[in-house]
């Protein structure tokens, strides 16, 4: 057995090792110190390229706002006329500066494509500090599709292209308005059939005899009403701002106390959402009724309702503004309209039918702007289309 003194030695040996554990942990230190001092260094630069990225952003955002305020002043001289190429500098040829109290901050290209009346193509680029700025400058794009909801030229307070039977003892005025032009009565493509006692008025400069020629215009070209009807293009936009509003919906449907018709643009889409064609299956085509109570307060829906299918309005309901069906429009019961009904057609050859006997007034009274304007729900200003804003970095 060893003795004790001989581990004396052996732990004067172990004493040289703190040396390198220390120079091991300085080392350590240093490297974590430099790291931590290198991103101090960078982390002004890498807020200072957020900041401009945003700025960029924020100065894009400016250039779609520029391109509504542009196309909903037309006659500014800063403005774009509908159905006329945008000018300069409006073609992107020209950097729009946007300056602030500290001096400028940058600015931005915008393009307005296209030359049509109801939509737009804009294309904004922001830049920070400008076009001509150092290596790195921020540069953030927006492209938007810029809409206006477009109301048909109807012809008459109803237009179908189709057959049209009116009820005994049922009226349609259109004599109270002419701002939007000298309307008929009623409107058809077929034969339009007039039950016993039934008086349609237009506005044909004779208020006091109904059912002229002039009132019921019918054996009309198809052509004609395909001009005003809704092209599956705006029948698409429809159907996206319908959805961005929530006021969507799909398949038959009735509208009543237990489901109430919201005002504004209401869109009611085929069961699978596509266009009606000959070969849409019948289980697909969309039937809408409005029964009483589908209404809010007052009885009253002001708005548009497109339909992708067939409309029947019934009971005790007034609709102000436009009703539009792509198939077949019924109108019965003690319904009323104030501004403008139009059936497509596309699939039924079964009549268009205007039945509905209002107390104390017409079944259909003709309104230019309760009809345009949807009683003032339906916006006639441009508007960025739903689902067509994209950004993208520079």
């Amino acid at each position: 057995m060893s003795s004790p003194r001989s581990l004396v030695p052996q732990a004067r040996d172990q004493r040289g090792a703190v040396l390198p554990l220390v120079m091991l942990s300085l080392l350590v230190l240093s490297g974590l110190l430099i790291s931590l001092s290198t991103l101090t260094g960078q982390e002004p630069i890498i807020a200072a390229n957020h900041v401009m990225m945003v700025q960029a952003q924020a100065l894009a955002e400016a250039g779609i706002e520029r391109a509504l305020w542009a196309l909903n002043n037309p006659e500014s001289p800063e403005g774009v006329r509908p159905s006329v190429a945008a000018p300069a500098p409006y073609d992107g040829s020209q950097l729009i500066r946007v300056s602030t109290e500290a001096g400028g901050l940058g600015g931005f290209h915008l393009t307005i494509d296209g030359a049509a009346t109801d939509q737009r193509r804009a294309l904004a680029v922001g830049l920070v500090p400008a076009d001509q700025g150092p290596m790195g400058r921020a540069r953030q794009e927006i492209s938007a599709t810029l809409i206006r909801l477009r109301f048909p030229a109807t012809p008459a307070g109803i237009a179908v292209r189709a057959n049209l039977t009116i009820g005994d003892g049922v009226t349609v005025d259109t004599r109270g308005d002419r701002s939007c032009g000298d309307l008929a009565a009623t409107w058809s493509t077929g034969t339009t059939t007039l039950g016993a006692g039934s008086r349609l008025w237009g506005r044909d400069g004779d208020p006091t005899t109904a059912n002229e020629s002039t009132d019921v215009r019918q054996q009309q070209p198809a052509f004609d009403f395909d001009d005003l009807a809704f092209s599956p293009a705006e029948l698409n936009t429809l159907k996206a701002v319908a959805r961005a509003q929530g006021t969507y919906f799909r398949g038959s449907t009735t509208f009543d106390t237990a489901h109430r018709l919201p005002d504004g643009l209401v869109f009611v889409d085929t069961a699978g959402g596509q266009p009606i064609t000959e070969a849409t299956p019948d289980a697909s085509l969309s039937i809408v009724s409005i029964t009483d109570g589908a209404a809010g307060p007052g009885g009253t829906f002001r708005g548009w309702i497109i339909v992708n299918g067939s409309l029947s309005v019934t009971g005790n309901v007034s609709l102000q503004g436009l009703a539009y069906a792509a198939d077949r429009f019924t109108h019965t019961g003690s319904a009323s309209i104030s501004g403008a009904a139009i059936a497509g057609h596309v699939r039924s050859a079964t009549p268009s039918i205007i039945d509905a006997r209002p107390a104390g007034g017409p079944a259909l009274v003709w309104n230019c702007d309760t009809a345009r304007t949807g009683a003032g729900t339906i916006p006639r200003r441009w508007m960025v289309k739903p689902g067509s804003y994209r950004e993208a970095a520079g």
